[in-house]
């Protein structure tokens, strides 16, 4: 008999814990967690009131969730840029969204990337300032330049209109023979402007790096291309020494062996591009590896 009310009591308390509980929250994200904690340690310190705290929490989830629906529904914030990029462009060739759905959501990775520094961004420098010295120096050799063409244009002029042009030319000559200093001094200064402006230009931003797996299509790239080159210049070496039906034939037949690779090239290529420009591309920085 007691033995049966001691369960029985023990169940009662049991059951009345397993109700006192509250729910428990679905646990915040990686990416919420030191933004929770400063809000935490605001209300402690007495900075923002429970109230003030909890329309900050709710504004943080709100945003992170804004945030998830712009980058795709159903995927995941922590997933790797690279699927994502790559998912995105399979689903435009598999005709599931169009070019513009997938530009939109590739740029909103990007920035979201870039904003939690996880993608390089380097800006476009600007270009360096004149100084006011350098600008004199070039007022300056422009007058240069404009007063020698003044009075190459007034020797030429004296010869009359029917100078011939071995005239024109010989006088020209004569010119720059007897003011060979003048435009040596006008070289000069130019020369010194350019090394002046080229010392002070900011240096280029540093280029992305491609990912390994990128370098490898890059490289698998130039190989094919450069196999179908040598086959191209095969075909003109041969075409050199064959008839004009030989010509005819030896074409087609290149034709037909190599349009499998040349399409192949040609979508291995396409595809590399995006990919490269998708991942690291910048305003700074353009596509040129290919």
């Amino acid at each position: 008999m007691k033995t049966t009310i001691l369960s029985t009591t023990l169940s009662l308390l049991l059951s009345a814990v397993l109700f006192a509980q509250k729910p428990q929250r679905p646990p915040l994200p990686l990416e919420l967690k030191e933004t929770a904690e400063a809000i935490r340690k605001a209300v402690e310190a007495g900075e923002i009131t429970h109230e003030e705290a909890k329309q900050k929490h709710e504004e943080m989830i709100r945003e992170f969730k804004e945030k998830k629906g712009e980058l795709g529904e159903g995927i995941e914030i922590n997933k790797d840029p690279r699927l994502i990029e790559k998912e995105t462009l399979q689903a435009v060739r598999e005709g599931k969204i169009t070019k513009e759905e997938a530009r939109k959501k590739l740029d909103a990775l990007r920035k979201d990337m870039a904003d939690n520094g996880e993608r390089k961004r380097p800006q476009r420098p600007q270009k360096p300032e004149i100084s006011d010295e350098v600008k004199a120096q070039i007022d300056a050799v422009k007058d240069l330049e404009k007063a020698l063409h003044t009075e190459i244009k007034v020797k030429v002029n004296e010869l009359g209109k029917d100078a011939t042009r071995e005239e024109i030319k010989a006088t020209v000559e004569s010119f720059k023979e007897s003011n060979k200093d003048r435009f040596e001094e006008i070289k000069e200064a130019h020369t010194a402007i350019r090394e002046n402006i080229e010392a002070n230009r900011p240096e280029k931003p540093e280029r992305p790096e491609l990912t390994e797996d990128l370098k490898a299509k890059v490289e698998a790239l130039h190989a094919k291309r450069k196999e179908m080159h040598e086959a191209q210049k095969e075909l003109h070496q041969n075409l050199k020494e064959a008839s004009k039906e030989e010509r005819e034939v030896l074409i087609t037949a290149f034709k037909e062996a190599n349009k499998a690779k040349h399409e192949e090239i040609k979508t291995q290529a396409k595809e590399v591009k995006e990919e490269i420009r998708s991942l690291v591309e910048t305003e700074a920085t353009r596509t040129s590896d290919l």
